[in-house]
């Protein structure tokens, strides 16, 4: 028997927004190191990858749940990030990209994220909208039931 999670439903779109909502409220993070740990926390200025993690965290199921609830947590974690790390991109993330570099799909994807807010000119707002953008390309209540999904270890 499962315990049920108290925390909402995973989806690709929960967990965009959840982090469109963080960002709107801590700030952009921008600055000429992007790793300050003495000025990290759950108020400071945070990155699109940062917020996107917090947005994942929001929907993470409770440990003690097994089963369905943590399939569908692995499922929605992936397509958030490619939905998310398409949108900063500007269009699909071509595999070429993270193979050239030897480094792995989900690596680059954050990467991606991690690296967009630090151009001239982005903003909170910018980095907000890009986020409800990607969240709007998959609906809340869209099926999960894909098979063959590409499940990444120690995400968050």
């Amino acid at each position: 028997m499962t315990v049920p999670s108290r925390k909402p439903l995973a989806t690709p779109a929960r967990i965009l927004t959840a982090a469109a909502d963080h960002i709107e409220r801590v700030g952009l993070y921008q600055g000429d190191h992007l790793w300050q740990p003495g000025r990290m926390g759950g108020t400071a200025p945070c990155t699109v990858l940062h917020a996107w993690e917090r947005g994942v965290r929001s929907v993470r199921p409770r440990w003690s749940v097994r089963g369905e609830p943590w399939d569908t947590f692995q499922r929605a974690l992936f397509d958030s990030l490619v939905l998310l790390s398409n949108q900063v991109n500007g269009r699909p993330v071509s595999g070429v990209r993270w193979r050239k570099l030897r480094l792995t799909e989900d690596a680059y994807r954050r990467t991606l994220l991690w690296c967009w807010g630090g151009e001239p000119g982005r903003t909170t707002a910018g980095a907000a909208t890009v986020i409800r953008t990607a969240a709007a390309l998959h609906p809340s209540d869209g099926d999960h039931g894909t098979t063959g999904y590409l499940v990444l270890k120690n995400m968050v």
